[in-house]
This record gives structure tokens, C-alpha cells and sequence, in this order.
């Protein structure tokens, strides 16, 4: 099962980035950000509010998806704008969430500077990809908005709300929102832990094995995708071994890590991202699921294909 202390904390993630959404959007702060956003509107033809979201999830993931939410709950945001800016979101979230606070220094302390530092500049490219890939299907398929500066700086003299009667507005806006999510966030979570502890896992796992083989890499490197599975640090650590005991160098030790790191989205879409969209938007969050896991995964295997080909 999913252990309560991960439940509880997804949970907390979840309830704080609604309030805070709905709170900032209570506050009138948003038209104070115009002026920056409106530079990136007409580059990618997304709205004011897309934009923010986007900003807002250099700081956090759930704060700044929580926020989109809000804003395609309340018809501001259409579905392939959601779907879009989830997209682009990808590099914000790895560069300021997932990647220089947890997973780049671990990555450089445990595999050394040559193997680290490459794994972490393709894991940047490969959510580089993401990104810039929906940013050129923005400006293809959204129409052109209409972001002048102009128009920012005069929303920019509306006075910014923030005192107590603005705080208990924003809660009373999320408190709907967050009885329908919470309870399909838990049910998810719980049904999801249970079919991993029925082994659901090491078949994920499992089933990466014929891409290491397609790689021709050695059959050792499998216990890396089943430590990766359990978590990335142990993934790491284990290539670390086979590393320092000559059986891959350092090209196969960055190949296996690559889909490796297929495993762990796999896995961070099973547990926690597919409970997150459903619970935030509803039935759209499979398709939003979907969409997102199908890109990752196009952007790591071009990834691969680029060390297979370059390194």
C-alpha cells in the first residue's frame, strides 16, 4: 500500500497548492505580473493566466498546476491550453523542483562528475524538449492573443488585496474544489499502492528490459532499473558499483540511467501524476495523463538516440 506518510504528504502538496492558487488569485497580484508575462503571451499565444501558472511552478509544481486548474475550472483556459501549458511546464519543474535541489547533486556525488554531470545536461534537454515542443504547437494551434503592455500597466494600478478578509476569501473559493478532489486523490492513491504491492512494479520495471537489450547493454545494468524502481538514489548508487567494478562505461552507464529515468516517470505517473490530474481536472486528467506521459517518454527515447548516435 502507499504509506501514509507519502498519502499525508501528497495530500498537504495538494490542499496548499488550491489555497494558494486561489488566494493569489483572490489578491489581484496577477495583474501586477502582466508586464512580464505579456512577452511570453505573444511568443507562445497563451493567456495571462497560463503564463503565471507557468512561473509559479519554477517555485512549485502542485502551486503552480493547482493554479491552472483554477483558472480552467472557472472557463478561462480551454482543454488543449491546459494540456499545452502542462507540456511546457516540464522544464520549469525539472530546473527549479526536481532537479538542482534533489536530483543534480545526488546524481554528481554518486556517479562522479563525468557520468553526473552529462546525465543531468541530458535530463535538462530531454525536459527541454517537452517544452519547447509544446511552445511550437502553442503557436500553431492557439489563436493569437492579443498582450499588450499597455493594457498590463493599467491593471498594474489596481491595488493588491492581501489582508485577512482576502486569506479567508480564497480558502472559502478552494474549500468546494478541495472536497471534490481530496477524496478521489486518497481513493486513487490507495487503489494504485495496492496493485504495486501486488508486484505491478517490477513488471514496469521488467518490461524496460528490452530497450537496455536493443542498447546492447550488459544484462547487469537491470539491477539498476529495479534499484531506480524502488528509488532514484538507489538507482544511482547501484550504477555507481557497476561503474567502479569496470562492468559499463561511463556511454552504457549513461544509456541504462536514461532508462532508468524512464522507470522512475513511469512510476512517479502511476503513484502520485495520474491521481494529481484526475483529482485537479476531473475525467480531462487522463487524457491530460496520457498526453504528458507519452511526451516524456518521446523526449527521453530522442534523448537516447542522441548519446547513441553523438556520445
Amino acid at each position: 500500500m502507499i504509506d501514509a506518510v507519502s498519502l499525508m504528504r501528497t495530500i498537504g502538496l495538494i490542499i496548499t497548492g488550491v489555497v494558494i492558487a486561489s488566494i493569489i488569485v483572490e489578491t489581484n497580484i496577477l495583474s501586477r505580473l502582466r508586464w512580464f508575462t505579456a512577452g511570453f503571451c505573444r511568443i507562445s499565444n497563451l493567456s495571462h493566466g497560463s503564463v503565471t501558472s507557468l512561473i509559479t511552478c519554477i517555485m512549485s509544481s502542485t502551486g503552480g498546476k493547482s493554479m491552472l486548474a483554477e483558472f480552467y475550472k472557472r472557463g478561462e483556459v480551454g482543454r488543449t491550453e491546459t494540456t499545452l501549458t502542462i507540456l511546457m511546464s516540464t522544464f520549469p519543474v525539472v530546473v527549479g523542483e526536481s532537479l538542482f535541489r534533489v536530483h543534480a547533486p545526488i546524481a554528481i556525488v554518486l556517479l562522479g562528475p563525468a557520468v553526473g554531470v552529462v546525465y543531468v545536461g541530458l535530463t535538462l534537454f530531454s525536459a527541454f524538449l517537452q517544452t519547447a515542443g509544446a511552445l511550437i504547437v502553442a503557436r500553431i494551434m492557439l489563436p493569437k492573443t492579443e498582450c499588450s503592455l499597455k493594457d498590463g500597466d493599467s491593471l498594474k494600478r489596481e491595488p493588491i488585496k492581501f489582508n485577512k478578509k482576502t486569506v479567508v476569501i480564497g480558502i472559502n473559493h478552494a474549500y468546494p474544489t478541495l472536497r471534490k478532489i481530496v477524496p478521489i486523490l486518497i481513493i486513487s492513491m490507495l487503489v494504485i499502492g495496492a496493485l504495486l504491492d501486488l508486484g505491478a512494479g517490477i513488471y514496469i520495471a521488467g518490461a524496460f528490459a528490452p530497450i537496455l537489450n536493443l542498447l546492447g547493454l550488459p544484462g547487469e545494468v537491470i539491477y539498476t532499473l529495479i534499484a531506480q524502481f524502488m528509488h532514484f538514489t538507489a538507482g544511482y548508487a547501484t550504477m555507481h558499483a557497476l561503474l567502479l567494478e569496470g562492468v559499463v562505461t561511463e556511454k552504457q552507464a549513461i544509456l541504462t540511467l536514461l532508462v532508468g529515468s524512464m522507470v522512475v516517470i513511469t512510476m512517479i505517473y502511476v503513484k502520485y501524476s495520474f491521481s494529481m490530474y484526475v483529482s485537479l481536472f476531473g475525467k480531462f486528467g487522463v487524457t491530460i495523463t496520457a498526453i504528458n506521459y507519452l511526451s516524456s517518454m518521446i523526449a527521453k527515447i530522442i534523448t537516447i538516440l542522441a548519446v547513441v548516435v553523438w556520445y
